[in-house]
């Protein structure tokens, strides 16, 4: 910027603040202002200034606000030199620096990363998005047959069966549990996950017949204690909880592993 373009930079600063322009000042200025030229951008930077304050602007906050000016266009921008391999690193420099001063002059417009490396959203993508979020009238095919299903239901690990002998009283001589109440262990703690003998015995004889001896249900067997396979038949319609999650599990596909790095103290491996 030279002494008469300050004094024209000056005289534009005078009429939003009234400051009077002397030939110190236009030198001054020039000197603070040496490699910024009077370009519009110049001028929208004392524009700018003066729309949000009444202070006065110094050749600082010009040179400060005229970048932010230039680097908001280069942000907007998002300019991506392609390169040519032909060129030199001279010709690269050269034409990478035309590149950024054209978005910062205003040159290039306004895009989003994806447009200026060209990973923009076809028009097939984009005729697609008026579908999403609408409801798929298509049912799903479960991942595991029902078949596979039941099976990995009766031995899957972690669900613990529900305990169908609560239907009756216990009758075990230190528990005497009513219906629909846990056994207590010997020290009055409650046995969440099992029950006495003695009332898997009793509920046996009342819901089940005995395929052995032919006793009918209420009715006990031969032997002093219920045949295993009456008591197998009792309970072999035991519910087992959390049904839904286990379904909604087999219908979903395994996510692939990720192979993570063992870490050691060499280390990497």
């Amino acid at each position: 910027m030279t002494p008469a373009e300050a004094a024209e930079l000056l005289a534009h600063c005078a009429a939003f603040d009234r400051r009077t322009i002397g030939e110190a000042d236009a030198r001054a200025w020039a000197r603070a202002l040496h490699d910024v030229p009077l370009d519009d951008d110049t001028r929208g930077a004392i524009a700018e200034h003066y729309g949000h304050t009444d202070k006065w602007i110094t050749a600082a906050q010009v040179r400060e606000m005229r970048a932010r000016i230039r680097t908001g266009r280069l942000e907007a921008a998002h300019p991506v030199y392609e390169g040519n391999p032909d060129e030199t690193g001279e010709q690269f420099v050269a034409n990478r620096q035309a590149q950024i001063t054209a978005a910062a002059e205003g040159h290039l417009p306004a895009r989003t990363i994806a447009q200026a490396i060209g990973a923009a959203p076809t028009e097939e993508l984009l005729a697609l998005l008026p579908g999403v979020g609408h409801q798929v009238t298509d049912e799903p095919q479960p991942y595991v047959d029902e078949a596979t299903r039941a099976e990995i239901r009766s031995t899957l690990p972690g669900n613990r069966a529900a305990l169908v002998e609560l239907d009756v009283d216990c009758p075990h001589d230190r528990c005497r549990a009513g219906r629909r109440h846990l056994c207590k262990s010997s020290r009055g703690k409650e046995l969440r996950g099992t029950v006495h003998g003695q009332r898997r015995d009793a509920y046996a004889i009342r819901r089940a017949a005995c395929a052995e001896c032919g006793a009918p249900p209420q009715h006990p067997c031969a032997t002093p204690e219920p045949h295993p396979i009456r008591i197998r038949a009792a309970t072999s319609d035991r519910p087992v909880p959390n049904r839904r999650q286990l379904d909604r599990l087999m219908r979903t596909p395994p996510a692939p592993r990720e192979t993570r790095a063992h870490h050691t103290s060499g280390g990497n491996r």
